[in-house]
C-alpha cells in the first residue's frame, strides 16, 4: 500500500487526509478506505481514496470544480 497515486498528468500530491472510512464490519461487507485531497501537476484539486483491504489500491472518488 505504499505505492505513489497518479492521475492522467502524472502524480498526485497530497494536500489533506486521510480521513479513514470503515463501516459494514458488522454484515461482513465491510469497507475500509483513507480519503485524501490531492492535487495534479496541473493543480487540479482531486477527492481520492485508498482501499485499505487487499488488493488495495488508488481510487478517483471526485474532481473539484
Amino acid at each position: 500500500m505504499g505505492s505513489k497515486p497518479h492521475y492522467h498528468d502524472g502524480p498526485l500530491s497530497l494536500i489533506a487526509g486521510p480521513e479513514r472510512i470503515e463501516s459494514g464490519w458488522w454484515d461482513g461487507a465491510d469497507v475500509k478506505r483513507d480519503y485524501f485531497i490531492a492535487q495534479t501537476p496541473g493543480h487540479s484539486m482531486l477527492w481520492i481514496y485508498r482501499e485499505r483491504k487487499q488488493p488495495g489500491g488508488w481510487y478517483l472518488h471526485g474532481i473539484f470544480g
